[in-house]
């Protein structure tokens, strides 16, 4: 199989070299940090283009909302980069099933609107039995390729990404083992690439939502199956519709309505939730002398948002407790999540429990797509060579020109991805820069200031499409329909 250095060296055609990229883009990259953000910049966009209309030429008949799209834009290829642009899916497609089904706990409807974004054959699993949106999902991953993810519903609806496995080793492995552990310029040690690492997890070590099953991927791809690598703070895996009640009842309660619209077999487990709340600190505590007294000299992985870790570290701190952690160790305290207000000595507290000497991590990724983009020395987040960024006008949503610096709504194409249709419109808003930086890595970078357009617009992202609006709405209609 070729790699970059037949690409570059012009041993491989470019054809060659995005079939090898498409494929395996670890692999074509030799697990290297380095080698994924040194390729000359107009070489890459070469690399590219070629799999970009690969991807297309693969997916369009497979995917049938794609193949809908493209249909009916007459649509038949996609040679530029640019020319993706109408077959850009807004990321609230995977949110767009009737609500009512998932309400109702129609699950064998759930599985024909994910089968319509998915290249993966679902048409064969029976979900009529499915009691659950957990046994709904297990069912999906022990009979399929895919390992579907959902959120947690905060918004007030869940969305459902048909993620499969592959993706989930691209994401994990070669997402955060490989960038997050490397260092730019230096090949990667035999440590980085194959030694288990400590993984510090700060919640369930397993369940649905991104947050629950990236764990279950951490202790494959990090702990390398071993359990004593592998330090979650609970022992159980997270309860996706536990997780749904929550967000159907904080929505009830925002309303002033009593009325919750899930079926009775879940409401009846609203103790659950008193009991998971009345155990976690007992669960904070175990996990803190792990932190403190297991971790010393250990290198770790840790990454937490910031409201977690912060409890975390005050009571650590409270108990004359400090961490000791190996300093080639991975430490990200994210910002804090919805809804918490953090104290403005956060960030001191977190620093001086966990004791190390090294810059807290910080990348930008989200659940759709396979790519993390890694924040260098200058603060800015480098992309990795399988996620093509693009910049739409925020208003217009017209694509603006990939060169020079842009803020704007971003939106990306995610080679690597096998579950879905790598092509999304985010609800992010972004400074997406062209130029070259100072750093040395040559690929295209972004601000690490990052804001969400629902947010400036008081809760709503309403999309406009200048892309043909009434293909779209075509497309959606099909996609929701039953």
């Amino acid at each position: 199989m070729a790699t970059v250095e037949n690409f570059l060296d012009g041993s491989a055609t470019t054809k060659e070299s995005a079939t090898a990229f498409i494929e395996d883009p670890l692999a074509f990259f030799d697990m290297s940090l380095t080698k994924m953000q040194s390729v000359p910049r107009d070489v890459l966009q070469e690399l590219q283009a070629e799999a970009l209309s690969m991807r297309f030429e693969q997916q369009k008949d497979r995917i049938p909302t794609l193949s809908k799209l493209a249909d009916r834009q007459g649509i038949t290829r996609v040679g530029e980069i640019d020319e993706v642009h109408p077959l850009l899916f807004e990321h609230t497609i995977y949110k767009s099933y009737p609500t009512y089904l998932l309400e109702k706990g129609q699950f064998d409807k759930l599985t024909i609107w994910l089968n319509r974004l998915t290249p993966h054959d679902l048409s064969g699993v029976d979900a009529t039995h499915c009691d659950s949106i957990d046994s709904w999902l297990d069912l999906l991953c022990a009979e399929t390729d895919l390992d579907p993810i959902t959120s947690s519903g905060t918004t007030g609806t869940m969305s459902f990404t048909p993620r499969d496995k592959s993706d989930w080793r691209t994401f994990i492995l070669g997402g955060f083992r490989v960038q997050l552990l490397q260092r730019f310029g230096e090949p990667p040690s035999d440590a980085d690439l194959n030694e288990p690492i400590h993984v510090c997890w700060p919640s369930f070590p397993d369940g649905h939502t991104p947050f629950f099953r990236a764990p279950h991927y951490f202790h494959e791809y990090f702990a390398l199956g071993s359990d004593d690598y592998f330090h979650p703070m609970f022992d159980t895996p997270g309860d996706t519709d536990v997780m749904f009640l929550a967000a159907r009842l904080r929505a009830a309660q925002a309303r002033g309505d009593s009325r919750v619209d899930v079926p009775q077999r879940l409401l009846d487990r609203r103790d659950e939730l008193a009991t998971m709340e009345a155990e976690r600190p007992a669960r904070a505590e175990a996990w803190t002398d792990i932190l403190a007294s297991k971790m010393s000299g250990k290198r770790v992985f840790l990454m937490s948002p910031a409201q977690l870790i912060y409890d975390v570290a005050k009571m650590g701190l409270d108990a004359g407790k400090k961490c000791d952690f190996a300093p080639d160790s991975f430490v990200s305290a994210g910002l804090g999540g919805k809804g918490f207000a953090m104290p403005d000595n956060w960030l001191d507290v977190v620093e001086e429990f966990l004791n190390f000497d090294g810059e807290f991590g910080y990348f930008y990724g989200f659940s759709e797509q396979t790519g993390v983009s890694v924040r260098c020395e200058h603060g800015r987040c480098h992309l990795p060579p399988w996620l093509i960024p693009l910049i739409l006008d925020p208003e217009t949503s017209e694509l603006l020109p990939r060169e020079g610096a842009h803020v704007g709504r971003a939106a990306f194409f995610d080679l690597a991805i096998n579950g879905v249709w790598g092509g999304l419109i985010t609800g992010d808003k972004v400074e997406i820069d062209w130029n070259p930086c100072p750093c040395g890595r040559t690929t295209t970078h972004i601000s690490d200031e990052i804001n969400r357009f629902s947010v400036e617009q008081g809760g709503t992202d309403k999309i406009s499409c200048t892309a043909t609006p009434e293909a779209h709405a075509d497309a959606m209609d099909f996609l929701t329909s039953f």
